[in-house]
């Protein structure tokens, strides 16, 4: 019979990923020698992307990835047994890997792994395979792990923002608040701006479980609608005691009668009455900024502003659960702040500034 090939899937059960993850690091005590480090590599794997190599049913090899941000992913972990050494299995999980985060916008991936400076000659191969595809070292942090074993930092650019060369944009945000901040934001750029409204395109049901995923959802539908690059919007309140609920639901929380029409009133007295037997009052706003093309391809972003839940409604302006909502280093809630300091600082502002600084910023119209 010829010989089995190699096969890569994606692990979805976490004990079948934890089961996995330890029977290859324990099989390689020369590269994961210490209980502690694969109990704590194994554990944090449960709740990653993972994906197995494997020939005929024996598990050759895996690795795991972290997502950090929407432009950036940590190679959280690549083992492959001893004996498919040399094999070209680490270049080929590496290679499912970047073509799952490129198709998601991922722009770099950075690995952790044992710094030259050990002496460890095992290492050296890692840190030549690292090399080899494309990874350069950032930074020395002596100290992260221990004195004993110094952590390297390397990085890998896997895809360049596409620029934004059109003359038209649509916003496909039906939300007046975001719409209003949304085309305010836009409007140094000499950029035509359509709205989705105007243009009587449908809103699509947000079935996704992310603020990213809502966003590149609304935008896609969007742009295939229309024909021209959109831009949506996803954002919400996380609040750390309700485990980061409202969050994606933020607007759900408001619903008065299930028919759609939000009073925000709704939603904040529900989030101060949920909120009532805690004493951890932390919470962040969240915006997530999808910019597509009607060929499918998209740029993805997402920033937060840190803060806590005052207990009442404090101030009238801005919009959504503003009143509740204290920034970090501040003593005024959104909902009192001045339009234009929130815009400075807010969140939506912060994902726009880094869609402006990947898509448009250098672009000969705003020079």
């Amino acid at each position: 019979m010829p010989e089995a090939t190699y096969t890569i899937t994606r692990e979805h059960d976490p004990d079948a990923k934890e089961r996995i993850c330890r029977s290859v690091l324990e099989s390689l005590p020369d590269w994961f020698g210490i209980p502690e480090a694969i109990d704590q590599f194994c554990r944090e794997g449960r709740d990653l992307r993972m994906w197995v190599a494997r020939k005929g049913d024996e598990v050759a090899g895996l690795v795991t990835v972290l997502q950090h941000f929407p432009a950036t992913a940590e190679l959280h972990l690549i083992a492959i047994r001893a004996e498919h050494h040399r094999a070209g299995l680490g270049e080929r999980l590496l290679e499912e890997v970047e073509t799952h985060l490129t198709k998601k916008a991922t722009r770099i991936l950075t690995v952790k792994t044992l710094a030259p400076s050990a002496g460890d000659r095992l290492y050296a191969r890692t840190h030549r395979f690292y090399a080899a595809q494309g990874f350069v070292p950032l930074e020395v942090f002596p100290t992260l792990w221990n004195e004993a074993n110094p952590c390297l930092l390397m990085a890998k650019v896997l895809r360049v923002p596409r620029r934004f060369t059109e003359k038209k944009l649509v916003i496909a945000s039906h939300n007046k608040g975001k719409l209003k901040e949304m085309v305010e934001l836009m409007a140094p750029l000499g950029i035509e701006v359509v709205l989705a409204s105007d243009l009587a395109l449908a809103e699509p049901e947000e079935t996704e479980d992310s603020y990213i995923g809502n966003a590149k959802l609304k935008a896609v539908a969007a742009a295939k609608a229309s024909g021209l690059p959109a831009l949506a919007d996803d954002s919400g309140l996380s609040v750390e005691a309700l485990g980061g609920a409202p969050g994606i639901y933020s607007a759900r929380w408001a619903d008065k009668n299930g028919d759609g029409a939000r009073d925000f009133n709704i939603g904040m007295d529900r989030v101060l009455r949920e909120l009532s037997p805690h004493t951890n009052r932390r919470a962040r706003f969240v915006s997530a900024l999808a910019l597509c093309w009607p060929d499918g391809h998209c740029e993805l972003f997402e920033a937060w502003v840190e803060g806590e839940i005052i207990n009442g409604k404090r101030g009238a302006r801005g919009f959504g659960y503003d009143p509740i909502f204290q920034p970090l280093g501040y003593d005024i809630t959104f909902g009192e702040m001045d339009p234009d300091h929130k815009r400075e600082i807010s969140h939506r502002a912060e994902s726009f500034r880094q869609l402006m600084a990947a898509c448009f910023t250098g672009d000969d119209r705003r020079t």
